[in-house]
């Protein structure tokens, strides 16, 4: 194969210090390259990317104040500026363990050490050029999403049997996977595995076996590799994964905060750990994860303004429930709403939105009159008619001022006013007793299915898991409630001493006597229940 003709490339180099980009400059230029760009900082980088396109990028990790190379490779993909035939190649004198693995996560095409020899990067283009000839062909099949043309293509490549035949086959298998041809791609991992332990071999045999339903042995196989291989961030993505399906939301945070103790500087791992710890009632542990993802946003095209609304909900929820988010967390929430007014071009429903979470946060700190003073606000922005997250936070924060009646009032209202709308209703489900949307009915339903089969074997820790469950989901829902307290009198029939499953007992119909009246279709079920409480103390 021809050596590859640098005449002919077009290179930007950018580096903070001028003496950096003129040394590797001097370097290509020794190499025959002609059509070298300059940029001295990640602005100057992407606005030479939106001018022209670039055979190579070499970017320093660090170029100074603001961005880094990192986060100008993650803008550049977001904002589909470079494509596959662009080859992003950091250099970096940064040895830190977090930045080594954020990089990694980031996936540049290549990453060097400083100092920089000629020799060295000539080595480095030369292997990437070269791979990039060779693979020029499937790299068009795949940008006009001609997938069996692309199979057809990497199938020559991988049986080629030089050096780019290993990376011909870990592309083959990713696109037999994307067209859903199992069974190809289980013969080509397979056939891969009976020379060497690659970890793409193995993570995509496993993807294979949990697609077809084989959940705990994909699972086993996923927990083999992390274990073996505990840098490997692919593979904890499909091991969360599969917990999800396999219905252990706790598994699922654990695994994903693994991932986030290799790699804790990636913004979309702090988000994603904030979601599913906020799915597990975790809010510790997702106002610490969106804490970081606000910070790690102000340099990343990844961060969003509802990064920031969604800190201060959660610190809210927090104060609310007396959780230790932080001994400031107040003013911190209150910090981050402003940042994100001065940071983000707000719509009239986000600018609404930080107004009654501002005004919820007063309240919580006994400052009613800011609160609807706020309120105010929001109101007078009239914000698009009939938005259900401005909607929720106001009646977030009729019940942080304790107007129940009203907030309840509003609450029936939306009810009606969403009735087609069935992702509305998802959202309105946590604040009502029952759930309203189709989805979550049947998700309630499902799970009050398997907690009563529990319940009826006698396996109360069981059901009581399983009820718990639900009650993350929809805390205000009687039914869930009752069920608890129902397993609960299970458990004590069993044994009677038990402190622990009284005082649950206890609260739990306590938590009911709010939320329910005599009108209540349940209530008679609640009385019964209730009259065993002088029963059990006896």
């Amino acid at each position: 194969m021809a050596e590859p003709n640098y005449a002919k490339l077009r290179i930007l180099v950018a580096d903070d210090f001028s003496s950096f980009r003129n040394t590797v400059n001097s370097m290509l230029s020794g190499l025959g390259v002609a059509n070298v760009v300059m940029a001295a900082n990640a602005n100057e980088m992407l606005v030479q990317c939106e001018r022209a396109r670039f055979d190579i990028i070499l970017s320093d990790y660090n170029l100074g104040a603001g961005r880094t190379g990192q986060h100008v490779l993650e803008e550049l993909r977001f904002r589909k500026l470079i494509d596959q035939a662009t080859l992003f190649i950091l250099v970096s004198a940064e040895s830190s363990r977090n930045i080594v693995m954020s990089t990694y996560d980031c996936a540049p095409d290549d990453y060097l050490m400083k100092p920089l020899t000629t020799k060295m990067l000539q080595q480095r283009m030369d292997r990437l050029l070269l791979q990039r000839s060779v693979m020029a062909p499937v790299y068009r099949a795949l940008q006009k999403n001609d997938l069996g043309a692309a199979s057809e293509l990497l199938i020559d490549l991988s049986l080629a049997e030089n050096r780019y035949s290993t990376s011909a086959q870990k592309m083959l298998g990713s696109v037999f996977v994307s067209m859903g041809e199992w069974d190809k791609a289980e013969r080509l991992y397979t056939r891969a595995l009976e020379v060497r332990p690659l970890e793409w071999a193995q993570l995509g045999l496993a993807k294979v076996k949990q697609v077809r339903g084989e959940l705990e042995l994909a699972g086993s196989w996923l927990e083999k590799i992390v274990d073996e291989n505990p840098l490997y961030l692919p593979a904890y993505d499909v091991l969360a994964d599969n917990w999800g399906m396999r219905g252990d939301s706790h598994n699922v945070q654990f695994t994903v905060q693994r991932a986030v103790d290799v790699s804790p500087m990636s913004i979309l791992r702090q988000k994603q750990l904030a979601i599913v710890a906020q799915e597990n009632a975790d809010l510790v542990t997702a106002a610490d994860a969106l804490r970081k993802t606000v910070k790690l946003g102000q340099m990343s095209c990844h961060g969003t303004v509802n990064d920031h609304l969604n800190f201060a909900r959660v610190s809210a929820l927090g104060v609310e429930r007396d959780l230790n988010l932080g001994s400031n967390v107040s003013s911190e929430a209150l910090a981050v709403l402003k940042q994100a007014e001065e940071r983000y071009e707000l719509s009239d429903a986000e600018q609404a939105q930080v107004h009654l979470l501002n005004g919820r946060i007063h309240a919580l700190n006994n400052q009613p009159d800011l609160a609807i003073k706020a309120m105010a606000e929001a109101e007078r922005l009239q914000p698009a008619a009939e938005n259900i997250d401005v909607e929720l936070e106001c009646v977030s924060l009729m019940l942080a001022l304790k107007q129940t009646d009203k907030a309840e009032e509003r609450l029936q209202e939306l009810a009606k006013l969403f009735a087609d709308d069935q992702s509305a209703l998802e959202k309105l489900d946590k604040f009502l007793n029952e759930p309203a949307s189709d989805s979550n009915r049947a998700v309630v339903a499902e799970i009050n299915r398997e907690g009563i089969d529990l319940y009826n074997q006698s396996q109360f820790d069981a059901a009581l898991d399983c009820f718990e469950k639900a009650r993350k989901l929809f805390p205000k829902h009687v039914g869930i409630q009752l069920n608890i307290v129902q397993a609960l009198v299970g458990k004590l029939k069993i044994d009677d001493t038990d402190e622990l499953a009284l005082h649950e007992y206890q609260a739990a119909l306590e938590l009911v006597a709010s939320l329910i009246d005599s009108s209540h279709p349940q209530f008679d079920r609640y009385n019964r229940l209730r009259n065993r409480v002088g029963a059990l103390n006896a």
